[in-house]
C-alpha cells in the first residue's frame, strides 16, 4: 500500500493513499487482529484531518466487532495510559508525531500498552487489506467516550519528587505537548516561559522534532537570554522530548540516557538499562560503573519497549529522545522524562550542566544521512574497508575500535543511510568522519543536508 505500513507504525501523507477509506480498512484489520468482542480505546492529535481519519478508523473498528472507548485529544503517552489504566486489549492514537502537517498515521498498541510494529501485526493487517481478507464482525462493537487527561496528570503529579520552583521553558512546538502542559503547570504549582503551545499543525514556527538540532535554537536563546535552569522540548505527540541545559547548549539524548540511567541505578540496585546502538560509548561505561548491565538495541520504540520488558529493567534511552520507563508501562513519555530530570536536578543541587558533564568525555558527529540505492551492499562490506574492529550487526553494523566508532544503518522510511561516528578526540573524529564520507561517496552515496 505504497509504504504507508512502516516499521512502528502507519503513516503517509493523508489524502493520498491513507485517507478515510483506508483508516475504516486500518480500523476492521487491527479489530481482527485484537479480536471482536473485545475493547479499544482510540484517541487522536489536533491535525485537522485527524478527526476524520480517527472517526473512519473507530467504524471499522466496530464492523470487526470490537468496542470503542474514544478518548478524543490526547498525546500519545496518554493512549498508553489509558491502555493500562483501563485494562483495555488494544489501543490506538491517530498522529504522525513530528512528520509535517500534510502528514497522518496511527501508532496502536496490544493489552498492557505493548506496541504493534511490523512484525508483530501491522503486516498481517497490511495483508489483509491487501488481499481483501478483513472480517466484518455479526454483532457491531459498541462506542463509548471517555477522557483520560484528568488521570494521566494526576498520574505524573505522583511522579513529582520536586518542590521548589524552577526556571524553566518549554517548547511544545505546535504539537500535542500543548495540550497538557498548562494543566501540567497549574496541577504542580509551576511556571514556565512559553514558546508555541497552541496547537497547529501547520507547524508556523518550526517542526515540532528536536532531534533536528536547529528546531531548538529559540529554545537555547530563550535559556540564555534569561538565565533558565533549562529548556526542554516535546516532539508532535508527546513522547520524545530534548533538553537544554542551563548554559543554553543541547543534551544529546544518549549523555541524558547516561544521566538517568546512573540515578537509577544508583537508587535501585542493579538492573538492565536498554540504549540504541548509536549511543555513545560512554552510556554503557557508566552503566557498568554502577553495576548495571548494558543492553545494546535495535533503533525504533516497539523494540527498546520489547527488550526493556524482557528484560525487567528500569529504564532505557534512544539516541532519537524516546526514553523508556518500568514506571510506565515500559513505554514513552516527554512529560515523565522531564519530571524525571526536574527530581534529578532538585536531589543533586546541581545544574543540568553540572550533571552531565562527567559523561561530556567522547566527540560525537551526530547522525548524517546519505541516499543509497545499494545500502545492503554498504552495510556488507564496512567491516573490510574498515577491518580490525568490533563488528556488531544487531541493526545494520557498528565497529567498535579502541578510540572511535562508527554506526551505519538503513533508514526504516527512506533509502538513507544513516551515519554516527564518535572518537576520543576532535580531530580523529574529523578525520575518520571524512574516511567513511569518502568510503560511502566513491560508491555512490550522496550526502543529504540536514544532519547535525
Amino acid at each position: 500500500m505504497a509504504g504507508i505500513f512502516k516499521a512502528y507504525d502507519i503513516r503517509g501523507v493523508y489524502g493520498e493513499v491513507l485517507d478515510a477509506q483506508m483508516g475504516y480498512k486500518i480500523g476492521v484489520a487491527f479489530s481482527n487482529l485484537i479480536g471482536a468482542g473485545k475493547t479499544i480505546v482510540i484517541g487522536r492529535d489536533g491535525r485537522p484531518h485527524s478527526e476524520e481519519l480517527q472517526a473512519a478508523f473507530i467504524e471499522g473498528v466496530r464492523d470487526g466487532g470490537s468496542h470503542v472507548v474514544n478518548m478524543g485529544l490526547c498525546t500519545t503517552p496518554t493512549s498508553y495510559f489509558a491502555c493500562v489504566r483501563g485494562a483495555f486489549d488494544g489501543a490506538a492514537v491517530i498522529t504522525a508525531s513530528h512528520n509535517p502537517g500534510q502528514y497522518n498515521g496511527i501508532k496502536l498498541s496490544r493489552a498492557k500498552a505493548v506496541p504493534v510494529g511490523y512484525a508483530e501485526g501491522i503486516n498481517t493487517m497490511e495483508a489483509a487489506i491487501n488481499e481483501d481478507r478483513l472480517v466484518k464482525a455479526g454483532q457491531r462493537g459498541d462506542l463509548t467516550e471517555q477522557d483520560f487527561k484528568p488521570a494521566y496528570l494526576d498520574f505524573l503529579k505522583e511522579a513529582c519528587a520536586f518542590t521548589h520552583k524552577f526556571k524553566f521553558a518549554v517548547d511544545c512546538g505546535n504539537g500535542m505537548g500543548g495540550f497538557l502542559i498548562e494543566d501540567f503547570l497549574k496541577k504542580t504549582e509551576q511556571e514556565a516561559v512559553a514558546l508555541f503551545w497552541d496547537m497547529d499543525f501547520t507547524f508556523p514556527n518550526h517542526l515540532a522534532n528536536p532531534l533536528d538540532f536547529t528546531t531548538l535554537e529559540a529554545l537555547q536563546a530563550k535559556v540564555r537570554q534569561k538565565g533558565l535552569d533549562f529548556g526542554v522540548a516535546f516532539d508532535g505527540d508527546a513522547d520524545r522530548c530534548f533538553f537544554v541545559d542551563n548554559q543554553g547548549e543541547v543534551v544529546p539524548a544518549d549523555i541524558l540516557t547516561a544521566l538517568i540511567a546512573v540515578d537509577f541505578l544508583k537508587k535501585r540496585g542493579p538492573g538492565a538499562i536498554i540504549y540504541d546502538i548509536r549511543s555513545s560509548k560512554v552510556v554503557a561505561e557508566q552503566i557498568i560503573a554502577n553495576g548495571g548491565t548494558p543492553v545494546l538495541c535495535r533503533v525504533g520504540h516497539s523494540f527498546m519497549k520489547a527488550k526493556l520488558r524482557e528484560m525487567d529493567g528500569p529504564f532505557g534511552g534512544e539516541l532519537a529522545g524516546h526514553f523508556y520507563f518500568k514506571d510506565f508501562f515500559f513505554a514513552d513519555s516527554a512529560f515523565y522524562t522531564m519530571i524525571t530530570v526536574m527530581n534529578i536536578i532538585e536531589e543533586s543541587g546541581k545544574t543540568l550542566a553540572e550533571l552531565i558533564a562527567p559523561f561530556k568525555i567522547y566527540v560525537p558527529s551526530g547522525e548524517i544521512n546519505f541516499k543509497t540505492e545499494i545500502a545492503d551492499d554498504l552495510l556488507a562490506e564496512a567491516d573490510t574497508v574498515f577491518p580490525n574492529g568490533q563488528v556488531n550487526t544487531i541493526d545494520g553494523v557498528r565497529i567498535d575500535f579502541p578510540d572511535w566508532w562508527f554506526s551505519l544503518r538503513k533508514s526504516n522510511t527512506e533509502p538513507l543511510l544513516r551515519l554516527v561516528v564518535e572518537a576520543d578526540k576532535q580531530d580523529l573524529l574529523d578525520e575518520k568522519v571524512a574516511a567513511v564520507r569518502k568510503w560511502l561517496g566513491d560508491r555512490g552515496a550522496v550526502e543529504m543536508a540536514g544532519g547535525h
